[in-house]
């Protein structure tokens, strides 16, 4: 080692005498920080040679991580930290460093993600359930940094690359499958994901056409206190934007959003800001009941005191057809996106496909499809819960008996 010591910023000669294993020094990086005089003796003071104003890590091409990682390419960043492809010098491995912004929001947040991707690893020690794996974990220079296996690209720049044309019946049933086999372990582990779109869902290096679902970095259990205000927009549920409790049922509405984008190329609720959000999903999906209206938190932000929308920004509520929308007209497929969404039609509309309003029916979610023809005297009076109650949105163990999953892929 005193061979390259000279090499070192006068830093990393006090630094690596904490690292008992050195695998890679970074002698090559395009610059290096820390020698300036008067070296930070503490490591608050450290953390400031390396990360910038807002306590993120600057990233330099060829550095080190932990004497390990040799740094190849900025994959990307988020709120809470930013991803770097390395070269694992040990494994000789290329791996995802995600390094964990120098915030105590950020930290703490980081310290639950651990927990949660260690529960993860461990429930699919078989590598079956479509989920990304976390390889190790350590701080370096107060930041908390945690080893991903590389995997391709994520399901948003798939849609972009294909000129957002959106993809076919049975690639779309493809990675329908695959989400809910991620979110069958996910949920009965009690994990929210929280953050589920199509950014998030990375295709796999090793096996061609699988996914792994990313990203728990807002994940939390559901007896757990997390953030009341969660998912991106495109992707976020209606009761989390009236701020009314939330479960894993979540997961399922944004499963919903997810497969239509990747069907038709296009957000389904391409929503500006939240009360437009609101707006998009109320053309699709009519008013909430009066008594979800009340119980929300948040309805003065986007109800008046009669219960009528503010600065309503779209077309009138219920003036939007799912099938229309979808522009399909394979009933499990519509059947399987309206479980999603909690938005379930009478026998008599489902068959006939005439409207997708029923007269404002919302029938009983867990009712069988039935293909056969009708009778003339079946009632279409409503029978069952509201669309926007969320604890009647399919599970992602409903999901997975659908009749649309159970379809073999070379019929659809």
């Amino acid at each position: 080692m005193k061979h390259f010591l000279e090499n070192l910023t006068s830093l990393e000669q006090k630094e690596i005498l904490d690292f008992p294993q050195i695998w890679y020094l970074g002698l090559g990086a395009e610059r290096k920080r820390g020698d300036a005089k008067g070296m930070p003796e503490n490591s608050e003071e450290t953390s400031s040679v390396y990360d910038d104003a807002k306590c993120i890590y600057i990233p330099v091409l060829r550095d080190h991580i932990s004497y390990r990682y040799e740094i190849l390419e900025k994959l990307g960043q988020g709120s809470f930290g930013l991803v770097l492809k390395c070269l694992d010098h040990k494994t000789k491995e290329l791996v995802a460093l995600k390094i964990i912004h120098n915030q105590k929001s950020a930290s703490r947040m980081a310290l639950r993600e651990l927990e949660i991707l260690d529960v993860v690893r461990k429930e699919d020690s078989e590598n079956c359930y479509n989920v990304i794996h976390m390889k190790e974990h350590m701080n370096f220079r107060n930041h908390i940094c945690i080893v991903f296996e590389l995997q391709g690209m994520d399901l948003y720049r798939l849609i972009r690359n294909n000129n957002f044309h959106g993809f076919t019946l049975s690639q779309t049933h493809h990675y329908a499958a695959a989400l809910v086999t991620s979110l069958q372990m996910l949920h009965r582990k009690k994990i929210i994901h929280c953050d589920l779109k199509p950014e998030n869902i990375l295709l796999s290096e090793k096996r061609h056409g699988n996914i792994k679902v990313a990203d728990f970095g807002c994940s939390f259990y559901e007896h757990q206190k997390g953030y009341t205000y969660v998912q991106t927009r495109f992707y976020r549920a209606p009761e989390v934007i009236l701020g009314l409790p939330f479960g894993t049922a979540i997961d399922m509405w944004s499963l919903g959003c997810i497969l239509a984008e990747l069907y038709t190329g296009n957000p389904l609720f391409s929503g500006t800001n939240e009360a437009d959000q609101l707006s998009c999903i109320m053309e699709v999906l009519g008013m909430p009941p009066d008594d979800i209206i009340q119980m929300a938190p948040r309805r003065k932000v986007f109800f008046d005191s009669e219960g009528q929308p503010k600065n309503l920004t779209r077309k009138p509520a219920n003036s939007r057809e799912l099938t229309s929308v979808l522009k399909n007209v394979d009933l499990l497929f519509l059947d399987f996106m309206r479980r999603c969404l909690v938005y379930v039609l009478c026998l008599v509309c489902l068959i006939t496909l005439k409207t997708n309003r029923c007269c404002e029916c919302h029938c009983q979610v867990n009712r069988p499809l039935v293909l056969e023809p009708v009778p003339k005297h079946t009632d279409s009076v409503c029978l069952g819960p509201s669309r926007w109650d969320p604890s009647q949105r399919m599970t992602a163990e409903e999901a997975a008996q659908h009749q649309w999953l159970q379809k073999p892929m070379e019929t659809l």
